[in-house]
């Protein structure tokens, strides 16, 4: 049960706030997602990869040591942790979610949870929130700076 709540906690945008403060969150997100630690198992090959000197799990399952039943749920998962790590390359400046992927990204976390209980879902959730800090990051930098007073 705690893999499912997990990413609902950490990824909640419930409450708006500012960019500094979602960056912040991010952030300690990440971090607490990376305290939790994770093995590679499942089949599936994990390897760190470095984005500005943070480094970060990457897990992808290949096709034939999926489960055999409702592997779709960790197939759309990959699928959407390509499209963050793609949009990741593409610049350093342009923010890499949308506001669509702020919220199928926990959602799809939730549901490979779901699908395969057993499956190591720790590596995912810690790339996930390495591209949630990184977004708000990026969001905060190109927010126009308040005036002074």
């Amino acid at each position: 049960m705690k893999k499912l709540l997990l990413p609902a906690i950490l990824f909640s945008t419930a409450l708006p706030i500012t960019a500094a403060a979602q960056a912040a969150q991010a952030l300690t997100a990440a971090i607490g997602i990376a305290r939790l630690g994770f093995k590679g198992g499942n089949g599936a090959k994990v390897q760190m990869s470095e984005y500005q000197g943070q480094k970060f799990p990457m897990q992808r399952t290949a096709a034939d040591r999926l489960p055999k039943q409702r592997a779709e749920a960790i197939q759309l998962l990959e699928a959407e942790l390509e499209r963050c790590h793609a949009a990741l390359l593409a610049s350093p400046t342009a923010p890499l979610l949308t506001a669509e992927q702020r919220r199928s990204l926990p959602q799809a976390i939730i549901n490979a949870g779901r699908a395969q209980p057993d499956y190591n879902i720790a590596p995912y959730q810690q790339e996930a929130a390495f591209y949630f800090a990184e977004d708000a990051r990026r969001q905060q930098a190109a927010a126009p700076a308040e005036p002074a007073k």
